[in-house]
């Protein structure tokens, strides 16, 4: 597939899952910890990549009050979710937008905090991304991003792809061919910014879950593009088989879904 076509993908996939989106409790976790490890003082001008449903951002205008938070979405359904939510809350200080991040209309030295939760390794090329994010920054500005680590959803993923790639010839849709799973590969994102300082944090996330609770999860995050590939006589036929598979690893019922971690920041 092409760029055009995977984005494609990922806009329909995440208007499909948009409404369920929130009951993945790791997103909001993340979200969490991401905000809480920003400490920054007076006016800020601030950018949320790939919002979402607005956890970051909404934590983001929450804790920042007298700043400008903007959450950009390839998505018009995460939007729309995302700007109810502000309603709700009544945060007058964030705004979101339709806009495709790779294709941003801001000046250089625009932001001093850019944050992208779970979204850079959907980006076609991550190098050139992170670059011209990176120069949206303002001097001693912050990007910060998450990204899963190599055992996250495992094995429990390795097994839905496994089966859907080589029973159905599906691939998973994505941008780049890194999902940022180790810190070498966030490494070496980050060098290609040139000499800049980062940290990288793991957090440990987990909950036993119902192997139902796994079939929701599937149905509420990137994985759903893969599944609405299917005819409909193919996913029931798939749905029975993943659950006898995934129900050889449960005990009493559940399984230890991991959802551990990467929370990286880059200083300007």
């Amino acid at each position: 597939m092409n760029n055009t076509e995977v984005k494609q993908i990922i806009e329909d996939t995440f208007d499909d899952v948009s409404s369920l989106y929130d009951i993945n409790e790791y997103f909001l976790i993340t979200a969490k910890k991401m905000v809480n490890n920003l400490e920054y003082k007076g006016y800020l001008n601030i950018l949320d990549l790939s919002c979402g449903t607005g956890n970051v951002a909404l934590l983001l205008a929450s804790k920042f009050k007298n700043s400008k938070v903007i959450g950009v979405d390839i998505s018009s359904s995460m939007i729309e979710v995302a700007s109810q939510k502000a309603k709700d809350l009544r945060l007058s200080n964030v705004q979101f937008i339709k806009a495709d991040v790779e294709n941003l209309d801001y000046e250089d030295k625009t932001f001093d905090i850019i944050t992208c939760g779970f979204g850079l390794f959907f980006y076609s090329n991550m190098n050139e991304s992170l670059k011209s994010f990176m120069k949206l920054l303002k001097k001693d500005g912050v990007f910060t991003f998450s990204s899963f680590t190599k055992e996250a959803f495992n094995p429990y993923s390795d097994i839905f792809l496994d089966a859907l790639q080589k029973d159905y010839g599906l691939d998973y849709p994505k941008g780049s061919n890194l999902f940022l799973e180790t810190e070498d590969e966030i490494n070496d994102l980050v060098k290609t910014v040139g000499e800049v300082k980062h940290s990288i944090e793991k957090v440990d996330i987990s909950k036993l879950i119902t192997v139902e609770q796994w079939w929701d999860t599937l149905n509420s995050a990137g994985y759903k593009g893969m599944l609405n590939q299917l005819t409909s006589d193919n996913l029931e036929k798939f749905k029975n088989d993943h659950f006898k598979e995934i129900s050889k690893l449960s005990k009493n019922g559940k399984i230890n879904l991991e959802t551990n971690t990467f929370i990286t920041k880059i200083f300007n």
